[in-house]
């Protein structure tokens, strides 16, 4: 992945924050978070949050944990002589496919790829990676390039704690196979990340199972998979009925292409390819060509 800092996101302002709550000790767990490592030495406990612990950790945010598949957090504080320091946040998800969803939820857009765990993106003051069932965040207290470089290592480190890697989610290399970068690409697996990243009404009405959302070509595009064919065209049906009654200017063509008529960004339009059911929202040529390119993605 490559790309710049998105000017929305600041991830030590926004949805990760520390609080003053007392989390339980698991002491098995603490070899995932070392007493020291690359010129780093821990300056507190670790902290481990199971179920609703979570929320000490996590400010207006834990929602979107659970949607993924949340297990348990560790925290602690580390520091780098003389004056660096960084909090660091380790992630279980049930599945290496959970993690990778709630790795994209936070990095679309954001950051500069780097090498460390199967992914990771290094922003200002910030790090954030991916390997196996783990997401590892980290927030340093300044944000120059010296700093940064430092928080990689550390987050080098701490990615080398965790033994098992795990595969990307299958739906998620299509994009890459047509070329398409994955930069902005998300793994969606409930109303919570579809709304962070694919806000319209006319796709929070679609039966929700996985599914991607991504940019390419001046648009946004949207890829749900469907146990079958069948299944998929019964969701488009579900969905009919519900803009219906949301009084949405909708309209279907005779080769079964599904319009949405949006307010600045163009149209939309949906599709059935097989089991998948995609959608494109944008400029009309643009979001033709797009649908075009993800069709036969979709259909090799």
């Amino acid at each position: 992945m490559n790309g710049t800092v998105g000017s929305s996101f600041y991830f030590a302002a926004t949805l990760i924050t520390l609080t003053a709550g007392i989390p339980s000790r698991a002491p098995g767990q603490l070899p995932l978070l070392p007493a020291g490592a690359a010129g780093w030495t821990r300056t507190d406990s670790v902290g481990v949050y199971v179920g609703k612990d979570l929320y000490l950790l996590v400010d207006g945010g834990a929602d979107l944990f659970y949607e993924y598949g949340f297990v348990q957090a560790l925290s602690s504080e580390y520091s780098h002589l003389p004056d660096a320091s960084a909090a660091t946040e380790l992630y279980e998800m049930d599945s290496p496919l959970a993690a990778y969803g709630l790795f994209t939820s936070f990095t679309a857009g954001t950051g500069t790829s780097v090498p460390v765990g199967q992914e990771a993106v290094l922003g200002k003051g910030y790090c954030i990676f991916w390997k196996g069932s783990y997401v590892g965040m980290l927030t340093g207290a300044s944000v120059d390039s010296a700093s940064g470089q430092m928080l990689l290592q550390l987050a080098g480190e701490l990615e080398r704690q965790i033994p098992h890697t795990g595969p990307l989610p299958v739906l998620c290399t299509l994009p890459q196979k047509g070329g398409l970068e994955s930069q902005s690409l998300v793994y969606v697996r409930g109303k919570l990340a579809l709304r962070n990243h694919f806000p319209h009404t006319w796709a929070a009405s679609l039966p929700l199972v996985d599914g991607v959302v991504g940019e390419a070509l001046g648009s946004r595009y949207l890829i749900f998979e469907y146990e079958n064919a069948a299944a998929a065209d019964t969701a488009l049906r579900v969905a009919a009925v519900e803009w219906e009654k949301l009084r949405l200017p909708v309209a279907r063509d005779s080769g079964g292409i599904w319009t949405v008529q949006l307010n600045k960004e163009g149209v939309a339009r949906l599709q059935q390819q097989g089991r998948y059911i995609l959608a494109v929202s944008g400029g009309s040529e643009q979001s033709e060509a797009l649908a075009s390119l993800l069709k036969g993605i979709l259909a090799g």
